[in-house]
């Protein structure tokens, strides 16, 4: 049995190559019209990315200036260091570069992962900085293994050094890698995702002189994205040099005395108004910001209650005590409510709207005018005072003495404070002043805070007389060793007659030379004047005051601020010292230090 083959007659097999032949002709018409796009009508577009196949314009970063003290002495330099980048475009398998990088650089791959994640609206080419400052042998290890880990790039990159470490870290600030939430308008002015930026102190202040302008560099590159040749090239241009008022060595001598305290010191030059040191303590190290930064030391840095972030002199609202007397002897002189014979009596306390305040001293005082009344710090002297003046216009002669108002430091982040009036009170509580509370700002308590920065200005502007000096920490900026900008001198005059300060600075002068509040800061041919001030943190009525009293955190803070000679002043300084004590005991005698090292340099 078998089956028998059906023969195709002629005509079918024609049929059938006739439609073998269209279907061969209409793959080759789509061949030739996709060789056509691609060839003629797209050519323009792929030839583009052809060549950016092989060229590409890869960015030079710009050094930043120099930051230099009065004496040129560098606070802040650069340094290279090596940067390791990954090109994703060239990662064949990303779990394989994790563990990689994992592995040279010691950190978990969830944290590398975030910071990929930064970068993931960037184009694959986009080479994302994945760790600053690697060391030599791991650079070696990458660049030795270039065919097996084409992902990686090293590149050499300038970076911040600051060889005094944490020396004026309040006044330089740090730098630290532009972020998404940061970039915003800087795009427009040439920034871009992963740039080194300003984040604080004369960093941030002066970003624009210090940053330069970057380069660019087109090289041509092969399939596995290793340079073969250098196009062209621009050079950066290193930003501008930073001349400050700072004299380093005061500034490390004062950081040495007070590094057992928290709080801050700031010493003006009078003639200028320039400041040669500005301590907060503590402070913290800003090259610890250079890097990429690990979130456990951020997180631990934020949270620190000592607020190590946090420049006590320009952003610590405190309440000045004692310090505040200085204003109200000038307003009580200027109002003509009392001159410099007035005599008034303290008795240990005094009743006033049905209270009773005290004064420090239980026994009192006696009788005195307001020049015995600064040396000896008498509460019941000003409580009466206080009481002559109405609190409109103490807030008048205290803003007028540059109190509760920004001093316009050419530092970031300055804060006001607190300058209590009727205006005031209506606008933050909706409820009118009662003169009751005219006495406790009398001695500067109450809900007046200021800055300490504030008090310097204060206090410079005393021993001037009333001309009150515009604080700045710039001394000049320099651009290939010529001066391009330099700071002038700025003074504008207070409307208080010079008598009237005369007789404060009288009593300033007592308080130090004559067994005043702050004799602790006596230094013989110096002639020192100044004033103590300690704040009280929690009321004596307070329940178990005696026992809150010991712990740290209740003890009063401490202030002493002044300046010296008497005539012909040079330098004022501002000691103030957090949860300190008494100040005649505590802030009072770091003066004399500082005066003598000022005066012998």
């Amino acid at each position: 049995m078998y089956i028998e083959k059906q023969k195709l007659s002629k005509q079918e097999i024609r049929h059938i190559a006739f439609i073998a032949n269209i279907l061969i002709i209409f793959v080759f018409i789509i061949l030739i019209f996709a060789f056509w796009n691609t060839q003629v009508l797209r050519r323009e577009y792929y030839t583009i990315q052809a060549t950016q196949n092989i060229i590409k314009d890869i960015e030079i970063k710009a050094p930043r200036g120099f930051i230099l003290d009065r004496n040129h002495n560098r606070l802040a330099e650069n340094k290279l260091n090596f940067t390791l980048f990954l090109v994703r475009e060239f990662s064949k398998e990303m779990p394989r570069t994790l563990d990689v990088v994992a592995s040279v650089i010691g950190k978990s791959k969830p944290d590398i992962q975030k910071r990929i994640d930064k970068y993931k609206n960037h184009p694959e080419s986009f080479m994302i900085p994945i760790e600053k400052d690697i060391s030599l042998d791991k650079v070696i290890y990458i660049e030795s293994r270039a065919d097996e880990f084409p992902e990686f790039k090293i590149q050499v990159e300038p970076a911040r050094a600051y060889p005094y470490g944490e020396v004026a870290s309040h006044v330089l600030g740090y730098i630290s890698e532009l972020n998404t939430d940061d970039l915003g308008d800087k795009k427009k002015m040439g920034y871009s995702l992963g740039d080194i930026v300003g984040k604080s102190g004369v960093e941030k202040q002066y970003e624009k002189y210090l940053k330069g302008s970057k380069g660019k560099q087109t090289v041509a590159r092969d399939n596995l994205g290793r340079i073969r040749e250098v196009i062209r090239e621009n050079q950066p241009i290193i930003g501008s040099n930073l001349v400050l008022t700072i004299d380093i060595e005061l500034q490390k001598y004062i950081e040495e005395i007070f590094k057992e305290h928290n709080g801050t010191v700031a010493v003006a030059e009078l003639k200028t108004g320039g400041i040669l040191a500005l301590v907060s303590k503590p402070n913290y190290n800003p090259e610890f910001f250079s890097g990429v930064l690990d979130p456990d030391e951020w997180s631990a840095l934020l949270n620190n209650p000592d607020k190590p972030l946090h420049n006590k002199c320009l952003q610590g609202l405190y309440s000045p005590g004692s310090v505040f007397k200085i204003i109200i002897a000038l307003a009580g002189l200027q109002e003509n409510i009392i001159s410099e014979d007035t005599m008034l009596t303290c008795g240990g306390s005094l009743q006033i709207y049905d209270r009773v305040f005290h004064c420090w001293l239980s026994s009192g005082h006696g009788s005195l005018n307001v020049i015995d009344a600064l040396k000896n710090s008498c509460n019941v002297f000003f409580y009466r005072v206080g009481k002559r003046l109405d609190v409109d216009v103490i807030a008048n002669y205290t803003q007028m003495m540059g109190l509760g108002d920004k001093t316009g430091i050419d530092l970031p982040n300055e804060r006001k404070g607190i300058i209590p009036s009727k205006e005031w009170r209506q606008n933050s509580a909706k409820e009118k002043w009662f003169p009751g509370e005219t006495i406790s700002v009398a001695i500067g308590g109450g809900v007046l805070n200021i800055t300490p920065i504030q008090t310097l200005k204060m206090i410079s502007t005393v021993a001037l007389r009333g001309k009150m000096p515009q604080l700045h920490l710039l001394k000049d900026i320099e651009s290939n060793g010529n001066v391009t900008m330099e700071s002038q001198p700025q003074f504008t005059q207070v409307p208080i007659s010079k008598e009237n300060f005369e007789i404060v600075i009288k009593g300033l002068y007592k308080v130090v030379n004559d067994g005043g509040t702050g004799n602790a800061a006596r230094v013989p041919g110096l002639d020192i004047c100044g004033k103590t001030g300690t704040q009280q943190i929690i009321s004596k009525e307070t329940p178990n005051y005696q026992n809150l009293a010991k712990q740290k955190k209740y003890k009063p803070h401490a202030w002493f601020v002044s300046f010296a000679p008497m005539d012909n002043p040079q330098y004022a300084v501002v000691i103030f010292v957090e949860h300190g004590g008494d100040a005649g005991s505590v802030a009072a005698p770091i003066a004399p230090f500082i005066y003598k090292k000022l005066f012998h340099k």
